[in-house]
């Protein structure tokens, strides 16, 4: 791990340093909390080793402004103290600290502290890539359904165009047939023919309508009053 350490003292700061080399991390050093701070914002370290009391900046703070910022990574903080007692170590968690180290600390204890915050950052870096993968396949299935869709929409709207016209000729021809001499059987049938085809038109349009409208918008599940009473007549025939 990068791992930045903040203390005033130095040699709690060598201390600090030498424990966590040996263990294999890098180390960077801050004698206080404003230079921490910057030094955060400079490389983003994702665990922080910081005392309580400071100058310029103290730790609660330091805290604070950690959490207050937005990054991109999860950043675990441990804070240092000579202080005790359940009240200080919940100042501390409210703050935005993980652990709470009291001084003078043994240094088997830190090194535990510190393999369970291998873990945990352990776990944060697994779920940040699992919730990367999962938007990516989001994103890739949403590109396939929006091209699914743009196809259909153009399936429909040719078919009801193509519909169109061979209805049109058939209700052009029925109108034709009214103008002659009919006997009633005649005329019925034609009726017929005419409720049927106004019928079948209001469904191409509404079709069009489906292909035409936006994801979002629903309205062409709405008949229009023309199409409800062609359906009765067509039901009825």
């Amino acid at each position: 791990m990068h791992i930045l350490i903040a203390d005033d003292d130095e040699i709690i700061r060598l201390l600090l340093s030498s424990t966590l080399t040996k263990l294999g991390h890098q180390v960077r050093e801050a004698a206080n909390g404003r230079e921490a701070l910057d030094a955060w914002r400079e490389d983003e370290f994702t665990f922080i080793i910081s005392d309580w009391m400071m100058p310029d900046l103290d730790g609660l703070e330091f805290c604070r402004r950690i959490r207050a910022e937005q990054s991109a990574y999860y950043t675990y903080i441990v804070l240092l103290t000579a202080r005790s007692g359940k009240l200080n170590y919940l100042e501390a968690m409210t703050a935005g600290a993980d652990d709470f180290v009291t001084k003078p600390f043994e240094k088997e204890a830190f090194v535990a502290r510190v393999r369970v915050a291998e873990r945990i950052l352990g776990l944060h870096a697994s779920l940040r890539a699992a919730n990367t993968h999962l938007e990516g396949r989001v994103r890739e299935r949403t590109a396939e359904l929006q091209t699914a869709l743009d196809a259909k929409n153009h399936f429909l709207s040719r078919a009801s165009h193509e519909l169109r016209t061979p209805m049109n000729h058939v209700l052009g021809f029925a109108q034709l047939l009214e103008m002659d001499p009919l006997t009633d059987e005649q005329t019925e049938s034609v009726g017929q023919i005419l409720a049927s085809g106004q019928h079948l038109l209001q469904l191409i349009d509404r079709i069009l309508a489906v292909a035409q409208t936006a994801s979002t918008d629903l309205s062409f599940l709405e008949a229009p009053a023309e199409a409800r009473n062609a359906c009765r007549l067509a039901d009825a025939a």
